[in-house]
């Protein structure tokens, strides 16, 4: 009984896998990271726009993700956060036709030397989490 218990669980853990890893590649539901990248350089008005940890597979604390994107963008000038955040959502699903497949999007934004904002965009759903 508990070897069937176990190899239930072991192909439960290797479907997730294998849909996260290989059939949303072929797919085509993964987001291109350097077509964000892209965007992000020409949009955002900040000095800077670096790659954080990006890649596809699980991330546990947050959920099941087939591809996960995140960005640093520091000394950026933005006078109302929300009204520009919400205007680069949209310029971000204009210019990549499958943005709002992209599972995990997180934007870290550094305004000030102490304010740091966070946003987080998951199909294309966007949330200001600081």
């Amino acid at each position: 009984m508990k070897k069937k218990i176990f190899l239930l669980l072991l192909a439960i853990i290797a479907f997730i896998l294998v849909d996260t890893l290989v059939v949303d590649s072929f797919l085509g539901k993964n987001v291109d990271n350097a077509k964000i990248a892209m965007v992000l350089e020409d949009q955002c008005e900040c000095k800077l726009v670096e790659n954080g940890i990006n890649g596809n597979g699980l991330s546990l604390p947050d959920g099941v993700y087939g591809d996960y994107h995140n960005f640093y963008l520091s000394d950026c000038k933005i006078p109302n956060f929300e009204e520009y955040v919400n205007n680069l959502n949209r310029n971000l699903e204009y210019s990549i036709p499958n943005f709002k497949e992209a599972d995990l999007v997180k934007l870290s934004f550094q305004i000030a030397p102490n304010e740091d904002r966070i946003v987080s965009i998951r199909n294309s759903e966007l949330k200001i989490e600081k």
